[in-house]
């Protein structure tokens, strides 16, 4: 089958601009498939997917849509249509790509469905709204490429025309690469940060050495998201959580958390987990200006203009591990925490900012008070980003994944 590109938007706000992007997409040998998320004016050509069809999968018609003149309700409509839709088209590989222009209503309508669709399936919103609203809105953790059009999508001329080229460029070498990318071996997860590096290059080396493809989320509450949903979409032989501080994040107020279902996708599915509470002993803000009041008497690090760390408390740290607990003895697999005596990051560390042997021993008293018996805890004499450590973890990696 030959590759097929998706397009959507509104056929009578965007019909020139979909055309156009339609034609750019055919002309390099790929085939474009067009669905109409449009209400109330006429569509210039005929898409491959009507309107009509997006509603009726979203519970609803045009012609009500149209009657009633609820402008959210009609959004909401198009949107669980489209997603519907595009996921049926995925499910039964029929699409290799998608394109969503729009503004802010187009946006909307697109986010649902962008949201959905796997990380690594090539995807572009072109948007006039992004650079006003942000991203997180419309794309959530998923690997959209976003193009700003910089002057609104209102007909072609030269300006829109290369910016649509563009789109179409970027989607159709997407599409033609992800066509040659093959799995190199099983898949191991992993979080980290800066903060433990060390230890966590020394672990994906030695992976990649034993034919393991490992894939590395950063723990910057994006990158939390990501892993969450890339565990649900991948078949993925076992995770290592090298870094805890999304959870001290969504826990205490700071701007990096991964949501309340960081650390449940590999439980449900049964997926080994080895964690190392790495990185427990802070959490994450912006510039100084974005600490609660609450925190200025702490110990504070500034790492760069917009990364501000504040030290964990040995109350916070009992909190951090009771809900850890509760994750981990959730888990229908096996699970297994690896701690490092000597501290939990670069900062912690005997003689650096952040070393506090009280608020870490907090953290390790809550784990073991509340991890089920079945959850052990290998306690290791050495910190986080020795070397002794990391062969440690090796050395428990192999036994955790032994079949």
């Amino acid at each position: 089958m030959e590759p097929t590109v998706c397009l959507i938007g509104t056929l009578d706000t965007k019909g020139p601009e979909l055309l156009f992007l339609k034609e750019e997409i055919q002309r390099s040998g790929l085939k474009a498939l067009v669905i109409d998320m449009g209400i109330l004016g006429e569509p210039p050509f005929e898409p491959t997917i009507p309107r009509e069809e997006v509603a009726r999968r979203g519970g609803s018609s045009i012609e009500l849509l149209k009657k009633t003149q609820d402008e959210s309700h009609a959004q909401e409509v198009m949107s669980l249509g489209l997603k519907a839709i595009v996921m049926e088209l995925l499910t039964a590989h029929k699409i290799h790509g998608l394109i969503a222009i729009g503004g802010g209503q187009g946006s909307s309508m697109a986010s649902p469905t962008l949201k959905a669709l796997p990380i690594g399936f090539p995807k572009i919103l072109v948007s006039t709204k992004v650079t006003q609203a942000g991203l997180w809105p419309y794309i959530g953790p998923k690997d959209v490429v976003v193009i700003p059009p910089v002057a609104d999508l209102a007909g072609l001329n030269r300006l829109t025309k290369t910016i649509l080229a563009n789109a179409a460029s970027a989607m159709i070498g997407m599409v033609t690469l992800s066509q040659r990318i093959e799995p190199i071996g099983p898949l191991v997860v992993m979080s980290m940060n800066g903060t433990v590096t060390e230890t966590g290059l020394r672990l994906k080396d030695w992976l990649e050495q034993k034919g393991y493809e490992v894939v590395v989320f950063h723990s910057i509450g994006t990158g939390g998201y990501a892993l969450e949903e890339f565990l649900m979409e991948n078949d993925v032989k076992a995770v290592v959580e090298l870094a805890v501080n999304e959870i001290n994040c969504h826990l205490f107020e700071g701007k990096a958390s991964a949501g309340p279902n960081r650390l449940q996708a590999a439980g449900k599915k049964g997926i080994p987990q080895l964690l190392v509470p790495g990185s427990a002993d802070f959490i994450n803000f912006l510039g100084p200006e974005t600490l609660p009041k609450h925190y200025l008497n702490r110990k504070i690090h500034r790492h760069s203009k917009a990364a501000t760390l504040v030290r964990t408390s040995p109350q916070e740290n009992r909190k951090l591990g009771e809900y850890l607990a509760q994750k981990l003895n959730q888990a229908r697999g096996k699970a297994l925490i690896v701690w490092p005596k000597r501290g939990l990051s670069s900062l912690d560390k005997e003689g650096l900012v952040f070393w506090d042997k009280e608020a870490d021993q907090s953290l390790l008293e809550a784990l073991k008070a509340n991890l089920d018996p079945s959850i052990s805890i290998r306690e290791v004499d050495a910190h986080i980003n020795d070397p002794e450590f990391s062969k440690e973890l090796i050395r428990i990696f192999e036994h955790l994944t032994r079949t």
